[in-house]
């Protein structure tokens, strides 16, 4: 009696939790015209030199069904002076079928364990999976000259991945999703819009206009890079977010037009104040629309809806990529 009622309470607890996240579905805009193509001077503002070099591959995990590999190599397109590898783990699933492809990119601090967790379940449902790691190096609010480098030096990092992706045998590079929450999800919206290798993206938290996210967001990393900052020049938020704003071009909502809206799919929390909602949902209507998922949480809260934000993603995978 006593171990029914303990299910019974988790059950409950569980129910409530999916009564107090709620969710709004829209469906995708009936009138979208499709993306807008990339024009010739951001076709050469991001060219860059292809990866096709030596890399290193070592096994850190495997079960039945997959193994883990951890790939590194050294980036041939470095345009910040801050030297680094790129390092993907490989969620390769066992056997001779060429599978597509989700790269998934992490959050902005903290562990990997949303990636590995997101990874791992695409993995297990017929996905390659790539994390891309993130580099602490760009992670500085030292010199704001330098955010605008780093952001494309981001760009041309993904890009390279997506290189080694496309080396690989076993590996589908005509069906490539990628996956981000939150930083992710941003990262995410840049290499979208700017790399047609992408075939579909799933955005959970996402936003545009950088400036505005950074000088407003509550994200600890992100307040505590921004007080050191404005302390040390002796600035307001609002100077802060005057200088962002002259500095940063590489921003999602410059690019969003150029992303295929029937191909995407953003999940925003309506409570959000790390990457506030009204950023999101500019992103959101400057794309053209896409297919939405509104959760009634925070951005933190959201985690009260893993399962359903697993589900829905894999689902629209599915419908895009297979």
């Amino acid at each position: 009696m006593i171990k029914y009622k303990k299910y019974v309470t988790v059950f409950a607890v569980i129910f409530l939790c999916y009564l107090l996240i709620g969710c709004a579905h829209t469906s995708m805009n009936p009138d979208y015209s499709g993306p807008k193509p990339l024009p010739a001077n951001l076709e050469k503002e991001f060219d860059y030199i292809r990866f096709n070099g030596v890399y290193s591959s070592d096994v850190i995990k495997e079960n039945k069904k997959i193994i883990i590999k951890q790939i590194r190599f050294t980036p041939g397109t470095n345009i910040i002076e801050m030297d680094h590898d790129i390092i993907l783990d490989y969620y390769d699933i066992k056997g001779n079928l060429k599978s597509p492809v989700i790269m998934v990119l992490p959050i902005f601090g903290g562990s990997n364990y949303f990636a590995n967790t997101f990874a791992e379940y695409f993995a297990d449902n017929g996905y390659s999976a790539i994390i891309v790691h993130r580099q602490k190096k760009y992670k500085t609010f030292d010199d704001l000259d330098k955010m605008d480098k780093i952001l494309r030096q981001i760009v041309f990092d993904h890009k390279q991945a997506l290189d080694w992706v496309g080396m690989q045998s076993d590996l589908d590079s005509e069906s490539i999703g990628v996956f981000g929450i939150s930083m992710g999800s941003i990262k995410a919206a840049l290499i979208s819009s700017l790399d047609k290798r992408i075939k579909t993206s799933v955005m959970c938290l996402v936003g545009g206009n950088l400036p505005e996210i950074i000088a407003t967001s509550d994200e600890k990393g992100v307040v505590r890079r921004r007080e050191e900052y404005m302390k040390k020049h002796d600035i307001s938020v609002e100077e802060f977010h005057d200088r962002l704003q002259s500095k940063i071009t590489c921003d999602p909502i410059n690019y969003a037009e150029y992303m295929d809206a029937e191909n995407s799919l953003m999940v925003l929390g309506w409570f959000d104040s790390a990457v506030p909602y009204k950023n999101g949902n500019g992103l959101w209507e400057k794309m053209g629309k896409p297919e939405k998922i509104t959760m009634l949480t925070g951005h933190y809260t959201a985690i009260l809806g893993l399962p359903y934000i697993k589900m829905k993603s894999l689902d629209f995978f599915n419908r895009k990529l297979k």
